[in-house]
């Protein structure tokens, strides 16, 4: 019987050689044809870098930041084995301890978060400024349409208030005109001209006819009504309100003649030494006459107190 003995197995003791992680990437990359500036434009690095990379210079304490990140990008370029380039490389420079990547990996997500907050407070920011223009804008936009609402009351008022003194006008002198003459009928003039029959008739001819002719004049004169001319007082000035006014009038020597809020329907005589120096707060509801003169305030802007001087 033949028995079987072990083949001894001869071990060779031969160490591999070992090539670092640049070299691999280099040979890659020349088998796949390409130069140092279309893989430093694939992976948008500096040529400097590529050349760093290729002589198989780094640094160690770029290692778990950036070298690894470079090496992997390089890689998947020339389509080398990723785990035999970083194994490579961990052969060369050793790996740095896993406590020291967590915490550099700690610090970058604590930067992130301080950005996403920076980012935020921005945002919201942004967002109440925005906010606080519109609410400017839409408050301003209310006050100037209740600001126009005023004035077009106002320039209402104004108007009916200047049209009632051409009235009031009117009026006068429709009844300062004099009445029609009233002239009696001929017959009753022949009838008062002539004597009665009861009276003796002792005037001769030429005083009758006389006393005829005076009777048929006064008969037929016109009677003209007597007409009224209200009284003009240089120094007078009236003062009518058809809304709340606050009004202040001085004369010339200083004295106040009225100061104070004065409402809608009251009306106030004053004389005094002219001129008058007259303040109004709200001049498009009162209505001034001096000397019988209506005084034109048409031209002070209401809203706007009015300051002038009589006359």
């Amino acid at each position: 019987m033949n028995t079987e003995q072990p083949t001894a197995v001869v071990e060779e003791n031969t160490e591999k050689f070992h090539i670092e992680p640049g070299t691999i990437l280099k040979l890659k990359r020349e088998e796949a044809g390409l130069s140092k500036k279309q893989v430093a434009d694939r992976l948008r690095l500096r040529i400097a870098i590529i050349e760093q990379i290729e002589k198989n210079e780094f640094e160690p304490d770029q290692v778990a930041t950036f070298t690894r990140g470079y090496l992997r990008s390089y890689a998947k370029v020339v389509n080398a084995d990723e785990a035999e380039v970083l194994a490579a490389l961990d052969a060369t420079v050793g790996t740095q301890a896993p406590q020291e990547q967590e915490m550099k990996s700690f610090s970058r997500k604590t930067n992130r978060e301080k950005h996403d907050s920076r980012i935020m407070a921005l945002t919201w920011g942004i967002v109440i400024v925005i906010v606080a223009i519109s609410s400017v804008w839409w408050w301003q936009n209310q006050q100037k349409d209740a600001l126009e609402l005023s004035i077009e009351e106002d320039s209402a008022l104004v108007a009916e208030t200047e049209q009632q003194p051409e009235l009031d006008t009117a009026i006068d002198q429709i009844s300062a005109e004099p009445s029609e003459p009233v002239t009696l009928p001929s017959d009753t003039a022949t009838e008062q001209s002539q004597p009665t029959s009861q009276e003796p008739v002792v005037e001769s001819s030429d005083t009758a006819a006389e006393a005829t002719t005076e009777a048929a004049t006064e008969v037929t004169a016109p009677v003209e009504p007597e007409v009224v001319k209200p009284e003009v007082v240089a120094n007078r000035l009236e003062i009518s309100f058809n809304g709340e006014c606050w009004v202040q009038v001085k004369d010339a020597t200083g004295k106040t003649l009225i100061s104070g809020i004065k409402r809608g329907g009251e009306a106030v005589e004053l004389e005094g030494k002219l001129p008058y120096n007259v303040i109004l707060g709200a001049p498009q509801n009162v209505s001034i006459t001096l000397a019988s003169e209506t005084v034109d305030l048409s031209g002070y802007t209401a809203g706007k107190a009015a300051r002038f001087t009589l006359p």
